[in-house]
């Protein structure tokens, strides 16, 4: 996506990325105004925060103790999500997390981990399950026969919300591991010109798109989305109800707050 994207996958300045929530069909539109990190988007983290005799549970039944700090047991995964703590951070056990009053930051995070086969997935928020098959039917997710990714794992974290990050090891062996991340620290806004949403939802303007794994519409999701924006994103129109669209984001342009 030229001019879009850069080469590391990251927005450029003054383009724009659209956030579509599947639970909601709604998207989010934000023009990025600046990259704060722009020059080191990449670090290695470190182990995964696994500390040593944390219990887990095991695919093959029972659970499995964490041999040593950072260690994914064989057969082991993580139920609950994990969150990665940094020091100085607002959230010091969360360093992708901001207050509901950071709303004209967002975090584009693309977590890489070593080994590159294990299972990787997503809770948001952390401990709800995000993965379904045919609609409600079928829960899926890592400690299923599928409903999850190996190796890596791209989401832009909104603010007032915490994720986590589930890892599952399906191997015989336990391995040492490693996160490394490559992120944008955006400052945003919500363009306030109807026509151009609509252009770029209808994909007739260039923006970069991601879909959040958010097919459970969980309370907090919304509190967070209203208490940030003052919405809960644009609907996704088709090119043939434009006066429609236009109307319904000409309202919901009076509530934004970014």
């Amino acid at each position: 996506m030229d001019g879009v994207v850069d080469e590391l996958g990251l927005v450029q300045e003054n383009a724009f990325l659209s956030v579509f929530i599947p639970a909601t069909s709604k998207a989010f539109v934000f023009r990025v105004k600046s990259r704060v990190n722009r020059g080191f988007e990449s670090f290695h983290y470190g182990p995964l925060p696994l500390p040593a005799t944390l219990p887990l549970p095991s695919y093959v039944g029972g659970t499995i103790l964490v041999p040593a700090n950072g260690v994914m047991p064989a057969t082991a995964y993580t139920d609950t999500g994990l969150s990665f703590p940094l020091s100085g951070a607002f959230d010091e056990t969360d360093m992708w997390y901001v207050p509901k009053e950071w709303g004209d930051r967002l975090f584009h995070v693309k977590t890489q981990v070593t080994p590159g086969w294990l299972r990787v997935d997503l809770q948001i928020p952390k401990g709800v399950s995000q993965r379904r098959f045919q609609r409600e039917k079928v829960s899926l997710g890592l400690e299923k026969l599928f409903g999850y990714s190996r190796g890596s794992a791209e989401a832009i974290h909104f603010p007032n919300i915490h994720y986590g990050y589930r890892f599952g090891n399906d191997s015989n062996l336990s391995v040492y591991t490693g996160v490394d991340f490559t992120y944008g620290e955006y400052v945003v806004e919500i363009p306030k010109d109807s026509e151009l949403i609509f252009n770029i939802l209808t994909r007739r303007a260039p923006s970069y798109w991601l879909t959040m794994p958010i097919s459970v519409y969980d309370a907090s999701i919304k509190r967070a989305f209203t208490e940030t924006y003052g919405i809960e994103g644009f609907t996704v129109y088709p090119v043939t109800k434009r006066s429609e669209a236009i109307s319904e984001y000409n309202t919901l342009l009076k509530e934004v707050k970014v």
